[in-house]
């Protein structure tokens, strides 16, 4: 009797240890060799994007296209048109101009000379810039307004990352915004508010945000660098794989790059399960296929869209968690050997 129940016990205690092992196997991160020499063409991004061909730009919107003169560096949609940053091609060692641009071309009122980069909020509703002497400006979509936050402390050109929602102005039914801003001097930075207050965040760099979530370094060292993910200014997990990139829009994934930055551009990219840091899927090259890209934005929760260069061509790429891949825009040579790529894609 004894030996049955022990062979019952045994039998019981194996079936959920197969299932861990099946369940496991089936959690298994999802590999896929990141080659795009030979893909098919499939529909075109469903964000905006942008292609630049000697001193023109073409922005593709859901209007249709947008001609802007210079080559765009950043670009996001807003109310009636666009937020655009963008160079003089005729001068290279010149600042970015940062301008509203109407979906028919028609320009804003005003243009700004600016630090690198946009952010703008979840909603898509708020675009925030950085101008002189440490100034954050955010234009939202009321109305295509302009409204200017505390400034930094250091009085330099910021990079801002990040802003917290779509509605700007305090009012009796809005408590504003904030923006997460990186200074471009030192490994520090800030978060300003639309109630006046300057803080730091914690991160030596802030990498990403979305709602209640926010992604960043903590630590620099010659081999790599460390971040944490926090929910509600409280830490959620740490990693030192990874640097943090985009966060889907269901929020339940962030991208993950290497986390150390160095030569023409990265060649492997990651998705991480936004509460655990638990690698679900990578993109990686080999020698025999080796692809670089340079901008990452998730088109969907279940999509990504990547400018790539391979094999002297640049291309955007969707890529699909289940491994697919394919031409969202068919690749383009470099035929100024430049390696300049001429796609962007919209800041989320």
């Amino acid at each position: 009797m004894k030996r049955i129940v022990m062979g019952l016990a045994v039998a019981a205690l194996a079936l959920p240890l197969l299932g861990s092992s099946a369940h496991a196997e089936e959690q298994a991160p999802r590999k896929t060799v990141f080659d795009v020499s030979d893909l098919e063409t499939g529909a075109p991004p469903k964000l905006v994007w942008s292609q630049t061909t000697g001193d023109e730009t073409t922005i593709h919107g859901p209007t249709g296209e947008t001609p802007v003169a210079g080559r765009v560096d950043a670009l996001a949609p807003m109310g009636s048109g666009y937020v655009v940053q963008s160079f003089d091609t005729s001068d290279p060692n010149a600042r970015p101009i940062t301008r509203f641009v109407g979906a028919d071309g028609t320009p804003g009122r005003s243009t700004w000379r600016t630090g690198y980069g946009l952010a703008t909020s979840p909603d898509g509703e708020a675009v925030a810039f950085t101008t002189r002497r440490g100034g954050v400006k955010v234009i939202d979509q009321d109305g295509d307004r302009v409204l200017s936050m505390p400034r930094i402390p250091s009085k330099e050109f910021g990079t801002p990352v990040y802003v917290t929602n779509g509605y700007c102005k305090e009012d009796e039914t809005s408590n504003g915004c904030a923006i997460l801003v990186n200074s471009t001097k030192r490994r520090e930075s800030w978060v300003v508010s639309s109630h006046g207050i300057v803080d730091i965040t914690g991160f030596k760099a802030v990498s990403t945000g979305s709602h209640r979530w926010a992604g960043g370094i903590t630590t620099f060292s010659d081999t790599g660098t460390c971040s944490v993910m926090k929910r509600n200014q409280r830490a959620r997990w740490k990693t030192c794989d990874n640097m943090f990139s985009d966060i889907s829009p269901d929020t339940q994934r962030v991208l993950g790059t290497p986390a150390y930055a160095d030569g023409f551009g990265p060649t492997a990219l990651d998705v991480l399960d936004l509460r655990t840091g638990r690698l679900q899927n990578s993109w990686i090259s080999t020698r025999k296929a080796t692809t670089t890209y340079f901008d990452e934005v998730w088109e969907d929760a279940t999509h990504i869209l990547v400018v790539t260069y391979s094999d002297e061509e640049f291309a955007v790429v969707r890529l699909g968690l289940d491994g697919s891949m394919e031409y969202a825009v068919a690749p383009v040579a470099d035929t100024d050997g430049d390696m300049e790529s001429p796609f962007n894609l919209q800041t989320r």
